[in-house]
């Protein structure tokens, strides 16, 4: 050991005596502050402009333009500069040979001047702790823990990098050589995770060889086993072969042996990463203060519940919009979406099903006119690189499955213990499924979903059609993220005449019935009610004669006319009611859309609601309309040749309610009934209205979330953060930027110079 230290004790005056050292820990610095001081800037500016920000920790150091992602890329210059000499300086001058004669092991030679290096490269870090330790007075309660997890994984980059570089030395006299080799082999083991990603066996292999991305968990704050290991593991066998490679030129060993020690050394450090990658073997620390890097409780009460391993199943049509993710030189991306429930169910497996068949993709059709499925299939498959016969044929995947109720989408199934469920590829930015809807599949599987029911039989709101008074989207739309079958319920539409409602649904909806229901239907209601059933009533003025008889099962009554409100951009019947954020808090815990969202429902056309016998229920107002701009008046229809004129003493000014929320016990647990005036607030048109900030979309899913005793949808809210803004006005950003930038950098050159200077001297 003292030999070791000795060793790298000298390699680091020698490093040290080099201009290029200085150098590249100057450039180092400027480039950093520079970024720095970039961002701190950027946010200032944002921040005088009124702009709200959270997050400041990772938007500082993570992500696209984050500091440590800059200098991550920047260290793939700096490191073959600083070993391209460390061996091959000594091959060059002959001292090797003085070495390889002296007492000295070769094992001591190496180690001691690796060592050397990376406390240099050490140094490298320390500027970047230093920028962590200044974030800790510049952004307000900074996520210092987060900072160290990426200093930690670029660290361990770093070395990896210096291991390659010391064994590149080792291999030539030439350190220009030596550098340009360095930078090679950094360059092969960045890009070989894309190679041969189409191909079974090998697909794995040159992606576990990657060392691309290595470092990007940790920079996000999360540090896992599994890239830990793989950068020790790449500096022992770098350190090793360098070893190796010292050693067969000091001793006379035959070529097969030389070959046999290689072979055998690599394909040890290669098993050790293999297993290492293992998802049972592989652990995590997050390092992020809310823990985002981590599941919900939510998601691992689900995860708590299953004890056998879950099978995810991916059905790619070659013919679909979306198949691209579930090719072979996807698979290994597409995975990732699943890594933070690999890390609590190890032995989840991921199988893949390729098949052609016709589908939606409208596109595909339009550009290749004249072409059959099975011709586009054929040429699909080409442009690929794939074989076509890999593909089952459309009478092949329905023996599988039937994949028509899915429009032969690309889609996934999960199952469980017998058990199976969708999982979807949604028409939005992200298109691949998060926490949300991924808890929410699996949870489907271990309990029972809850079961909405939505009356047909007398020209109610239809599921099936996407027009604008329909609930297509925000119910049974498969393609839509956040409609009810994505979200985890069983939706279906279903007639009142059936008088087994209440052990068929859990949650019914009647959503403006245009003809009378009869006696019987009556009867069946009234009994579902009675029984304790969920209900949701979604009435529209004019309707009084035929949904007011179902109203009064709940106590409740439609009043005549309609709710007209003044406004510059919208009709009179238009009206926006505002949510009673105190009542519906009493409904919903932790309803994170009222932070979010304008506290305004759209409601065009609606009604208000009275309240006739309480029946047993606590009513609870929940949307109520604005006393100042918003009047009640009589007949359905409003002359729009003339200005709407508001005719009310301020002593006649009142809000007036048009949703209420009822909820009363009974043997079976709390029943709950949602009323509505107005049955547009969940339509298509209304869920994609985007000339209006309005909180219909989010309210609707927090409805259901009620109605589902919070159940489904899958609360995934976590922790607000609290570095939300810098502390630092203009003038301490200038202080700053001058010392990052001019003195310390200033103040070192001087130190440089003198140094040289006098040891010139000497």
């Amino acid at each position: 050991m003292k030999n070791i230290l000795r060793i790298a004790r000298i390699e680091l005056s020698l490093l040290f005596y080099s201009p290029v050292a200085w150098i590249v820990l100057l450039v180092f610095i400027f480039q950093s502050g520079w970024e720095y001081v970039s961002l701190l800037e950027r946010m200032d500016q944002a921040q005088q402009m009124g702009q709200q920000s959270n997050s400041l920790s990772s938007w500082f150091f993570s992500g696209f333009s984050g500091l440590f992602p800059k200098m991550q890329e920047y260290l793939y210059l700096y490191i073959p500069l600083l070993t391209m000499g460390v061996i091959s300086r000594e091959t060059h001058s002959g001292s090797i040979k003085l070495l390889y004669s002296s007492p000295i092991r070769v094992f001591d030679i190496v180690v001691g001047k690796y060592l050397a290096t990376i406390a240099y490269c050490f140094l490298l870090i320390t500027v970047l702790l230093g920028i962590g330790v200044i974030s800790i007075f510049t952004i307000d309660h900074a996520d210092f823990s987060f900072i160290l997890s990426g200093i930690i994984g670029l660290y361990l980059l770093i070395c990896a990098y210096t291991a390659i570089g010391l064994f590149m030395s080792s291999l030539t006299s030439y350190q220009v050589v030596a550098a340009i080799s360095t930078l090679v082999v950094l360059a092969i083991l960045n890009f070989i995770g894309g190679l041969w990603q189409n191909i079974d066996f090998v697909r794995d292999i040159t992606y576990f060889l990657s060392i691309s991305g290595r470092a990007e968990e940790s920079i996000n704050g999360l540090l896992g086993t599994n890239d830990i290991l793989y950068f020790l593991i790449v500096i022992v066998l770098f350190i090793g072969l360098t070893l190796l490679k010292l050693q067969f030129e000091r001793r006379t060993i035959s070529l097969s042996s030389k070959i046999a020690s290689y072979i055998g050394f690599i394909s040890s450090m290669l098993l050790i990463g293999y297993l290492s990658a293992m998802p049972q073997f592989i652990g995590y620390v997050d390092m992020t203060a809310n823990h985002n890097r981590t599941l919900t409780k939510s998601s691992m009460e689900v995860i708590d519940k299953m004890d056998e391993p879950v099978v995810i199943t991916t059905y790619i049509n070659l013919l679909d919009e979306n198949y691209y993710f579930g090719l072979p030189a996807y698979q290994n991306s597409d995975k990732k979406h699943f890594d933070m429930y690999f890390r609590f169910l190890p032995y989840m497996r991921m199988e893949y099903v390729f098949y052609w068949d016709h589908s939606v993709n409208e596109r595909l059709y339009k550009e290749n006119p004249g072409l059959n499925d099975e011709q586009l299939a054929r040429k699909m498959a080409k442009v690929n690189q794939m074989d076509f016969e890999d593909f089952l044929r459309p009478e092949e995947i329905k023996k599988i499955i039937d994949l028509k109720p899915e429009r032969n989408r690309s889609v996934r199934t999960v199952s469980y213990k017998g058990k199976t469920t969708f999982l979807r590829v949604y028409d939005d930015l992200f298109r691949q499924p998060g926490e949300k809807e991924i808890t929410a599949a699996f949870k489907r599987l271990v309990v029972s979903p809850p079961r909405v029911g939505f009356a047909n039989s007398h020209g109610e709101r239809n599921i099936q059609r996407s027009g604008d008074r329909d609930y297509q989207v925000s119910t049974r739309e498969i393609s839509f993220r956040y409609s009810l079958v994505n979200q985890g319920f069983d939706v279906q539409a279903i007639s009142l005449t059936d008088a087994q409602l209440s052990k068929k649904i859990d949650i019914l909806v009647i959503a403006d019935a245009l003809t009378a229901y009869s006696a019987a239907e009556m009867k069946n209601l009234a009994a579902y009610v009675n029984a304790g059933g969920n209900l949701l009533i979604a009435a529209e003025p004019g309707s009084q004669a035929i949904l007011n008889p179902v109203l009064a099962l709940t106590g409740v009554a439609l009043e005549d006319g309609m709710m007209v409100q003044k406004s510059q951009n919208f009709e009179p019947s238009f009206v926006l009611s505002g949510l009673s954020g105190k009542n519906w808090m009493q409904l919903v815990e932790n309803s994170a859309f009222l932070k979010r969202d304008s506290a305004f429902v759209t409601t065009p056309t609606v009604g208000p609601l009275k309240q006739l016998a309480p029946l047993g229920f606590e009513s609870l107002p929940i949307l109520v309309t604005q006393a100042s701009n918003t009047w009640q008046i009589e007949g359905l229809t409003v002359d729009k040749t003339k200005e709407l004129v508001d005719l009310r003493n301020n002593a006649d000014k009142k809000s007036y309610p048009v949703a209420l929320a009822l909820r009363r016990n009974d043997q079976h647990g709390e029943q709950r009934i949602f009323v509505i005036g107005d049955a547009d607030f969940m339509s298509n048109a209304e869920l994609s209205r985007q000339n209006l900030r309005s909180m219909n979309f989010s309210f609707v899913t927090e409805l259901f979330k009620w109605f589902s005793n919070g159940e489904f949808p899958i609360d995934t809210i976590r922790e607000e953060p609290k570095d939300n803004k810098i502390l630092v006005d203009s003038n301490q950003l200038v202080w700053i930027r001058y010392s990052l930038l001019g003195i310390l950098p200033a103040l070192l050159a001087l130190s440089i110079s003198w140094m040289l200077i006098s040891r010139k001297r000497r």
